[in-house]
This record gives structure tokens, C-alpha cells and sequence, in this order.
């Protein structure tokens, strides 16, 4: 942190950094919910039904579809996504895999997921899902998962803090500012 008397005029000191002074800090448990996945049996897998998706269908924070798993089975509701959901990797044997996320599309909407993934659900999809990528929410899954098993558990994604705007306009306009330049850095 910085000295208060060293930062720009109009920032303050906060617990995830030096952040514009009309931004707040608020826990992801307070402005969303996160939502646990599917367990099924290897006897529901078929190569045909409803379409669960893993760690492996998130690519470079976009998803993926060359490794897909199906079920036939029925399904609770909760473990259907939709639209602008935040599908996040919770559980893997492998470290680095905790916490990669990508935004749920209009396309995947229907979708089931499965137990080693959450879907984190919130008006403030689109400017969160950019906060994922960002070291200020990494830093708390490094935090979190010391030597602890590959795991983030819903509580644990509920306790972590991240600068928002106070504005949807302005959470919009940065969202927005920051998919045009990944769009443009992938092409």
C-alpha cells in the first residue's frame, strides 16, 4: 500500500489496493451467488444428453468444446447455466487450473456443469469475469489454496474482495473497453 500522501489525487488506499475514491470494495458473496456443480455417475455418461461442462471446456478464458462429456440423467436446476454466468474451475489435481473461468455465452446457455466447477451468478458478470483475470482476485485463490488440496470452496469464493464501481454504467464501459482489447490482442 501506498502512503496516503503519495497517491494521485482522487484514489484511496483499500484492502485489494489503490482504487478510485467513488469505487467500493465489496466480497463476491455480497453481489452475487456461487452455485456448486453436478455429481453423476460414470453410468450416466453416454455420448449423447445434456452436455456438462468441465475444466477442459474452458480454453484461454473462452470456452471450449473439443473435449465434451454428456450425461442421461435428470437434472436439478441449479446446475443449469445461463447466460452471463461466471463458470469457474474449483477443484483440480492441477494447481494452476484453480480459477480459470470463462462467461457463460447465449449459445451454452442450458448447459449443466459439473462438481468440480461453480457457477458464480451476478448482475456484474461481465466487469467481474474481467476481475478473474486480474491479480487482485488471483492473489486471494493463491492465498486461499496454500498447502491446502487444489481446491476453492463456495465460502472461500464468497470472502473474496474486489474493487467495483459504484456506477453499472461505468462497470459496463470498462467491462466492454476490456473485451474490445482482448478481441483485438486475439485476433
Amino acid at each position: 500500500m501506498m502512503d496516503n500522501e503519495q497517491l494521485p489525487k482522487g484514489y484511496k488506499n483499500t484492502e485489494v489496493g489503490v482504487i478510485p475514491e467513488d469505487w467500493e470494495v465489496k466480497k463476491l458473496g455480497d453481489i452475487g451467488e456461487n452455485i456448486i456443480g453436478l455429481t453423476y455417475s460414470p453410468n450416466d455418461v453416454k455420448s449423447y444428453g445434456h452436455l456438462v461442462l468441465r475444466s477442459s471446456n474452458i480454453q484461454n478464458n473462452k470456452l471450449a468444446f473439443e473435449n465434451n462429456v454428456f450425461v442421461e440423467m435428470e437434472l436439478p436446476n441449479r446446475v443449469i447455466v445461463k447466460e452471463n454466468d461466471i463458470l469457474i474451475c474449483v477443484r483440480n489435481g492441477s494447481k494452476h487450473l484453480i480459477g480459470k473461468c470463462a462467461l457463460i455465452d447465449k449459445a451454452t446457455e442450458g448447459s449443466a456443469f459439473g462438481a468440480f466447477m461453480s457457477v458464480y451468478r451476478t448482475k456484474n458478470a461481465e466487469f467481474i469475469f474481467h476481475q478473474f483475470q486480474s491479480n487482485i482476485i488471483q492473489k486471494q485463490i493463491d492465498e486461499v489454496m496454500g498447502a491446502t488440496i487444489n481446491q476453492l470452496t463456495n465460502k472461500d469464493l464468497s470472502t473474496f474482495q474486489i474493487p467495483l464501481p459504484k456506477e453499472d454504467k461505468e462497470q459496463t464501459a470498462i467491462a466492454t473497453a476490456l473485451s474490445d482489447a482482448d478481441a483485438l490482442i486475439n485476433s
